[in-house]
């Protein structure tokens, strides 16, 4: 059974108003970034177990799911949050054999049997210890988010040597920590403005305060500057299955060019960014941006043209070379 499907179940009001909340400052922009997101999921899960009451492995496992469900409505998107989800079903999986062997009640009974029997079954009745085993793993879990940057940004010295011109396309925190920890290695770096034009100053201010030699360079002469290139770093939104990666827009343009001159793309997705999801088009867990980072509201051509600015690119597999992960 997929992680987010099985019997409905009913959230209490409590639990309701914790998601609404958690949805709202998301969708607010109170929590940008799939790390952060990735934390207030996992908090957020950590807080509805502790709230149970004694609950068996069934009533778990679809508490959990009817969250999942509720997330993936609210904020499809939002692919780091529903991984979370999935990484706190199979802890609870986990944990109920132990459980019960160690009570003698429903050995050998497995947990897929538990969780698709009709409500009248009877589930063990000793589940005083699964909550903590759970929060336990919730605990390494939020260990595991805490050093995941650290992990991928040690990479960084593997894979950018010294008087190499490396590209990045906007601004993106894994991706200026790993550049920074490549720092050493007196590369050169051009960065491609996004959308975000502020932004990508910024980051390029911050980096060149550290040592790195930064270019800032239009998005429109990536094309023109990419055979001169040695290798591409791209933060990944998502890391899909089969390969492919979501990123912001403008990334596609970016790792065409790459492909065309034969250039290397590494895109940096750590553990919780790997999806299990496929997507074969662009518009699979897109959603619209705002119109002003396509066309700016003072221009006359605001008032008459519709404009369609989707907030990520699809970036197939065959564009990518290498995914930098925490693993």
């Amino acid at each position: 059974m997929p992680p987010l499907e099985g019997p409905a179940k009913e959230l209490d009001e409590k639990c309701e108003e914790l998601i609404v909340k958690y949805v709202s400052d998301i969708r607010s922009g109170k929590l940008e970034g799939s790390l952060n997101i990735a934390m207030a999921t996992v908090s957020l899960l950590e807080q509805i177990i502790s709230e149970s009451q004694n609950p068996t492995a069934f009533e778990l496992c679809s508490t959990i799911r009817a969250v999942g469900r509720q997330i993936v409505r609210a904020l499809p998107q939002e692919l780091a949050a529903t991984n979370m989800v999935r990484r706190v079903l199979r802890a609870i999986r986990d944990e109920q054999p132990s459980n019960a062997n160690q009570s003698g009640e429903g050995a050998g009974e497995s947990l897929q049997r538990l969780v698709l029997a009709p409500h009248s079954r009877a589930a063990p009745a000793d589940t005083k210890d699964l909550i903590e085993p759970v929060r336990d793993f919730i605990a390494e879990l939020r260990g595991e988010l805490d050093s995941s940057t650290q992990s991928v940004c040690g990479q960084a010295r593997e894979h950018v040597h010294a008087d190499e011109l490396v590209l990045t396309y906007g601004a993106s925190r894994l991706v200026e920590r790993f550049l920074r920890a490549a720092a050493p290695r007196r590369y050169r770096l051009l960065l491609a403005e996004s959308s975000d034009v502020k932004q990508s100053h910024a980051m390029a201010a911050r980096l060149s305060a550290a040592g790195v030699n930064v270019t800032l360079v239009s998005s429109a002469a990536v094309t023109a500057l990419m055979s001169r290139v040695n290798k591409v770093v791209l933060g990944a939104r998502a890391a899909l299955a089969g390969g492919a990666a979501l990123a912001r827009v403008g990334a596609h343009s970016v790792t065409l060019a790459a492909q065309h001159y034969s250039v290397p793309v590494l895109a940096l997705a750590p553990l919780y960014k790997l999806s299990p999801l496929h997507a074969c088009e662009q518009h699979h867990f897109n959603v619209p941006d705002s119109a002003h980072s396509a066309l700016p509201y003072q221009s006359s051509e605001s008032a008459t043209a519709r404009v369609v600015a989707p907030r990520y690119d699809f970036i197939p597999p065959n564009h990518i070379t290498l995914f930098i992960t925490n693993l």
